[in-house]
């Protein structure tokens, strides 16, 4: 019998499982513009951009809330109204950018109710398309502790 190292052995109740690692994506002016073209380029109910503008949605939705309130601290509120109505529906047509309670559109409608910003007719409108239902308020668990 072969004993191997106790870094190289390994339980057999646990699986091997191998992943891609990727690092964090640190948001910046290449995501705004991206974000800034699909409110130009996307009507009300449908996105419409290409595959670059995607992969920049994906990389937005999926970053750490630090980056996102580094992203959404600085821009007005119209603005981040535009990426709100954006970010949702890429969560209802981008594979990958569906967050559940993560996702960035909370911290957008967080922020706009703390400036006092908040359109009276954005909540409609979200329910209206899309099936999140963390959206806009997020999790009950997140708003208690929080």
């Amino acid at each position: 019998m072969t004993t191997q190292p106790p870094e190289q052995q390994r339980s057999p109740s646990k699986s091997a499982e191998v992943g891609a690692w990727e690092p964090a994506t640190a948001l910046g002016d290449a995501h705004a513009k991206a974000l800034d073209h699909a409110c130009a380029h996307g009507a009300d109910r449908v996105l419409d951009i290409d595959a670059a503008g995607a992969k920049r949605l994906r990389e937005i939705v999926n970053a750490s809330s630090a980056e996102h309130a580094r992203l959404f601290g600085t821009a007005c509120s119209a603005r981040l109204v535009g990426w709100a109505r954006v970010l949702t529906l890429a969560d209802e047509s981008i594979s990958g950018c569906d967050a559940g309670a993560k996702s960035p559109v909370i911290a957008i409608a967080r922020l706009l109710r703390a400036r006092g910003d908040y359109p009276d007719d954005l909540t409609a409108w979200i329910k209206s398309v899309s099936r999140n239902r963390f959206l806009p308020y997020g999790s009950l668990m997140d708003r208690l502790s929080g």
